[in-house]
């Protein structure tokens, strides 16, 4: 009797646990050689839903290896619906882990990404992660007589979203986001330049900057990642006119937002830079200590130290490389032949020697290691 009842209670365990483990298993790897701290990996939603024959707005959960629940974002890149699952995966070199994908009540998680147009200061638009924080400037900024193209970088030491504090401060004069009040400041030049990365056409070797964004539209906003597209008013390089999109999109950990250009006009090829402005005099005279470029696909510039707030370092990475790289027209530049209509798509953004970058050698490392993560994703594969 006793042996009948063990295994009574052994088979309704074995039949729980299968009905309560279903879900969708997903080995991850690290095939590089070096650590991945908090990535995101990506899974087609398509692949998801089939697996687990989800109903309409019914719930997942995300956990790892040991149970632990795990943030996670919906992304639908601007459209009609899902179209990935995006969560942050931390793994050493060399290492695999698994993750599991079931329905469930997924737990709170505070958003790491945050965005949006600012109508009360001149129609910036403003967006940062848990690390960093940039903007571009919009149409109301145009009417004053200010026209910027460019990216403007915020440093940042502190994990908190900070846009809206900094703005109602700064607006309400109770504390300049030009000044660091403990959590960072905007001390970056952009001025009527492409800023921290931007991309613009060359005619005849001189640059083609467009004027401030005239529309702006989130296509995705947190909790883990940013994504939001730019138009422009046409403008003229050389004598073809030329229609801008940008797309811009930031994740959650990361130092380096994505970018993808579309350039449109009548030509069937154009010359494209992407620039980092150099606020010298002379930028060549220490172009030596001050710059990195690498054709495969980096270029990386060392503002002049602020003795009061530090040092910015920026940097550009495009995973197909760069035809020619020099300085010219007050930038740092990477050119590239490019086929109009096409996506332009690489990688901008920036560090702080307040906020773990203590020389440029440390920054370049930082900025290599990225381009070979870029280019070297993590893997992930679906174990039915």
């Amino acid at each position: 009797m006793q042996v009948r009842l063990l295994f009574f209670l052994l088979t309704a365990l074995l039949f729980g646990c299968s009905t309560s483990n279903k879900g969708l298993t997903l080995h991850i790897s690290n095939p590089g050689t070096t650590d991945r701290e908090n990535e995101m990996v990506e899974v087609a939603w398509h692949d998801v839903k089939q697996h687990l024959s989800l109903t309409e707005n019914q719930a997942i959960v995300v956990t790892s290896n040991a149970g632990e629940q795990i943030p996670y974002q919906l992304v639908t890149n601007g459209s009609d619906s899902v179209e990935t699952l995006i969560f942050p995966v931390t793994l050493a070199a060399g290492a695999a882990e698994t993750y599991r994908i079931a329905t469930g009540v997924p737990e709170a998680f505070q958003p790491l990404v945050y965005g949006r147009m600012v109508p009360e200061r001149k129609d910036d638009f403003t967006w940062e992660n848990n690390r960093t924080a940039f903007r571009v400037y919009g149409p109301a900024l145009k009417a004053t007589g200010e026209i910027s193209n460019g990216m403007d970088f915020w440093a940042k030491k502190t994990d908190s979203l900070i846009i809206d504090k900094w703005y109602k401060n700064d607006l309400s004069g109770v504390a300049s986001y030009h000044k660091d009040h403990g959590e960072g400041l905007d001390f970056y030049k952009v001025g009527r330049t492409l800023g921290l990365g931007m991309t613009a056409p060359v005619n005849n070797d001189t640059l083609c900057l467009g004027h401030n964004f005239v529309t702006a539209e989130i296509l995705d906003n947190g909790p883990l990642r940013i994504t939001f597209k730019l138009s422009y008013e046409p403008y003229m390089a050389g004598g073809q006119q030329i229609t801008e999109t940008r797309v811009i999109s930031l994740d959650a950990y990361s130092l380096f937002n994505k970018v993808t250009n579309i350039f449109e006009t009548d030509t069937t090829t154009l010359t494209v830079a992407t620039g980092i402005v150099m606020p010298e005099e002379d930028p060549e005279a220490n172009a030596a200590s001050t710059t990195f470029g690498d054709n495969t696909g980096i270029i990386a510039y060392e503002t002049p130290t602020d003795k009061v707030n530090g040092t910015i370092y920026n940097a550009a990475i495009h995973p197909d490389g760069f035809g020619i790289i020099k300085i010219s027209n007050g930038h740092y530049l990477g050119l590239n032949s490019y086929q109009p209509g096409n996506k332009y798509s690489y990688y901008a953004g920036g560090g702080w020697s307040k906020a773990g970058f203590n020389s440029f050698d440390e920054w370049t490392s930082f900025v290599k290691e990225a381009k070979a993560n870029f280019e070297l994703p993590l893997i992930v594969e679906i174990q039915r």
